[in-house]
């Protein structure tokens, strides 16, 4: 229902303020209040007073919403009494109260005094109904033996309509459009309209509270682009309702102007008309067909496509319905059908080609890693040749003096230990979202940022090189080789490099190359050189962040190139009064003040004494203090070739 308040917001009143079915509202208001000085409820013969101004003043037919159901003073009584019978033409208010016991509930009519009812009054139920979220929207019709308010008021005027519980108010606007004039200045005949303001006019007179300037200004500027889809519950004795327009403009609307829109609809004969339950039910089963047609031969775009525009065909189309025919077609069944239908209609495709493709991706795993296949089947023009340049990060692990080792054992038993570290490794670095790229005997070449873009590809990479140099000192635990321990060296890079499918044309692989790939393959040799276990380079260390314990370990001359770079130890914990002493004694080092760097790896030394950088810097400290450099020392100690 809350299209159908949206609906009737943006058709907004299309009936003139000229033409409102001569209906006027003199309101009980607090201007009222003041002006006239007295506690409700007021004396009736100030109401018999009202009803002859009115009658003076040309009045049609009097609805007054109050119910007079209680003795006053005689006098008052016969006071209002006469002026009924003077008049003629008046309706009053009864209602139906529930009194409740312990065995029982029973519904009571409060009807107006038989006094004013043989002075020629009739009278109506006043009755205001609210669908479940708060908002008025149907016609109250009353029963067959007692009617509405606004029925009565038919009745009197010789009008007949067809009662239909399902009929919906048509209402001519937001709040405070009906003409009202307070109730004083009737009274005082002091108002500013035409003579003819109130003649041949039904006039409804009721209880009518409207909000503050303060207030209007307040919510037109606040609430201006808001909607309001839960109004609140009615309460007993405040005479306010939420109609559809509640929604934009967050007022609530007088009862009396409520009743006043309910009479407007049936006067004019333009009730809302839902559509009636076998209607609407061969309304959505031709939907259904309908939708199961044009979702056939499924394709994500075309159909979600084709979907929106049907769905915003029916919104132009109901529309229409609604302000052109006053005929008001259901919203959520149908909105219920074109999701089911599209959503069932996608899932069996979905089905079919998930089939297939968990068959290609079987096929592809026996020589592909698993993000390489997802990629593939997302792009199958990925299985072409060639490559693009990206960004990734490049880990090379290698078990350190592997040959060896393998000399001194059985075949079978170093397929088995491989099987093993392969598979332990391999889990890791699909745990942190990396890719396999090859296995060439006990070394490992593993990606991250492709074939898959990965924003931190450098932290995950080195998360996963710390996690398997953790699980492979307990797998050196669990493998028994006499006289022997496995241990493996690790080398990070990251940089530029192209990416793609190498090979010929029957047979390729996902892969990288590039001179970041040989540099973290050059990296991951150089830890036997420091006796060291994971290095990085300088593009990686930068992306970490500080996040990880890390130091700075030397610069160094790739072999075959004649660019310096930087490199840096990725440690597993580690004091940060060590890192911070050690790389001390480098900058000294690297400086040329070689006696205190001596001192200060020294230091380090002692902190952490089983730490091989800190010797191999105390050997290179001593040889270059006997043998001073003979030429401007550069910090980069040459390798031999």
């Amino acid at each position: 229902m809350k299209i159908y308040d949206i609906y009737t917001c943006i058709r907004g009143g299309e009936v003139s303020l000229e033409n409102l079915d001569n209906i006027v509202i003199v309101g009980i208001d607090e201007e009222s209040f003041r002006e006239m000085k007295l506690p409700w409820p007021w004396p009736r013969s100030i109401h018999g007073k009202l009803i002859k101004a009115l009658k003076n003043l040309g009045a049609k037919l009097i609805v007054m919403d109050i119910i007079f159901s209680d003795l006053s003073t005689p006098r008052e009584d016969k006071a209002m009494a006469e002026a009924i019978k003077q008049f003629g033409g008046i309706v009053l208010a009864a209602d139906i109260e529930i009194v409740r016991t312990e065995r029982f509930a029973q519904k009571v009519l409060i009807t107006p005094l038989k006094e004013f009812l043989n002075a020629g009054a009739s009278y109506g139920v006043s009755s205001i109904p609210v669908d479940t979220d708060n908002v008025v929207r149907h016609i109250f019709w009353g029963s067959p033996e007692i009617p509405s308010l606004e029925v009565a008021v038919l009745e009197k005027l010789g009008i007949s309509r067809e009662r239909d519980e399902r009929k919906m108010v048509n209402f001519i606007g937001p709040a405070y459009q009906i003409p009202y004039v307070p109730y004083y200045k009737v009274l005082r005949n002091d108002f500013d309209f035409q003579e003819e303001f109130f003649k041949n006019k039904v006039v409804m007179v009721g209880k009518y509270s409207r909000p503050s300037r303060e207030l209007v200004t307040d919510l037109s500027s606040k609430d201006k682009h808001r909607y309001h889809f839960q109004p609140p519950s009615p309460v007993r004795g405040v005479d306010m309702f939420a109609t559809p327009f509640y929604i934009m403009d967050n007022r609530l609307t007088p009862g009396i102007e409520i009743h006043a829109n309910m009479l407007s609809s049936l006067i004019r004969n333009d009730l809302i008309k839902p559509l009636r339950a076998v209607e609407a039910i061969v309304f959505i089963v031709l939907l259904s067909v309908f939708l199961t047609i044009i979702n056939l031969n499924w394709r994500p775009l075309k159909n979600i496509g084709l979907n929106l525009l049907f769905t915003m065909i029916y919104l132009i189309f109901s529309y229409l319905l609604l302000t052109r025919q006053s005929l008001f077609i259901p919203f959520a069944a149908p909105f219920l059908a074109i999701f089911i239908n599209f959503v069932s209609s996608g899932v069996s495709s979905y089905m079919g080609v998930e089939k297939k493709r968990r068959y290609l991706k079987r096929a592809f795993s026996l020589y592909l890693s698993p993000q390489v296949a997802d990629k593939v089947l997302e792009e199958p023009d990925k299985l072409k040749l060639g490559g693009q340049r990206v960004l990734a990060t490049v880990l090379f692990s290698d078990l350190a003096d592997f040959t060896k080792i393998s000399e001194k054992i059985e075949p079978e038993e170093v397929v088995s230990i491989l099987t093993r570290y392969n598979t332990e490794m391999t889990r890791i670095i699909f745990k942190y979202n990396g890719t396999l790229d090859k296995f060439v005997g006990d070394a490992i070449m593993a990606i991250w940022g492709a074939p898959v873009k990965d924003e931190d590809q450098a932290f995950h990479a080195c998360l996963a090189a710390l996690e398997m140099q953790g699980r492979m000192k307990t797998l050196a635990n669990e493998i028994n080789i006499p006289d022997q321990r496995l241990s493996m060296r690790i080398g990070i890079n990251t940089g530029s490099v192209m990416a793609g499918n190498m090979g010929s044309e029957e047979r390729f692989d996902f892969t990288v190359i590039g001179d970041n790939v040989n540099i973290a393959s050059r990296l991951e040799s150089l830890n036997k050189t420091y006796g060291t276990e994971i290095l990085i380079g300088e593009s990686t260390y930068a992306k970490i962040g500080g996040r990880l314990t890390i130091r700075e370990l030397d610069w160094v001359r790739v072999k075959g190139k004649s660019q310096l770079i930087k490199i840096f130890e990725l440690m597993d914990g580690g004091e940060k009064l060590f890192v911070d002493i050690f790389e001390e004694g480098l900058h000294l080092y690297q400086n040329g003040y070689f006696d205190a760097a001596h001192r200060k790896f020294i230091e380090a030394l002692k902190i952490n004494p089983m730490d091989k950088p800190s010797k191999l810097y105390i050997e290179r400290c001593v040889y270059l203090m006997n043998s001073p450099p003979q030429e401007r020392w550069s910090g980069v100690w040459e390798f031999p070739p």
